[in-house]
């Protein structure tokens, strides 16, 4: 996977992704994004390329927020959620 910020500023950021599947887990980032205080806007969409590529902007409500310590909450949420999932499935599963 490779990510390139394209445009940063007071309290925004897009930036590109490339090489990997961009719909289903920058859907769930998006939403997870969403249910941040901070955080106004946050979206995605498939680049001229379309299939292996997306590009993902995050807007905050104020420009003094920082966009990118948002996006490590959100991932570190969604990790969190990701390992308690794999937990109760051992659990199901043994």
């Amino acid at each position: 996977m490779q990510v390139n910020i394209l445009k940063q500023e007071a309290g925004y950021i897009k930036f590109n992704v490339k090489e990997t599947d961009p719909h289903t887990l920058f859907n769930l980032l998006r939403e997870e994004l969403l249910q941040d205080d901070e955080v106004d806007f946050s979206g995605y969409w498939r680049d001229e390329s379309f299939y292996e590529s997306l590009v993902f902007q995050v807007k905050m409500k104020k420009k003094t927020s920082k966009p990118i310590e948002a996006v490590n909450r959100a991932l570190e949420r969604l990790e969190k959620q990701a390992q308690e999932f794999i937990d109760l499935c051992k659990v199901k599963i043994e």
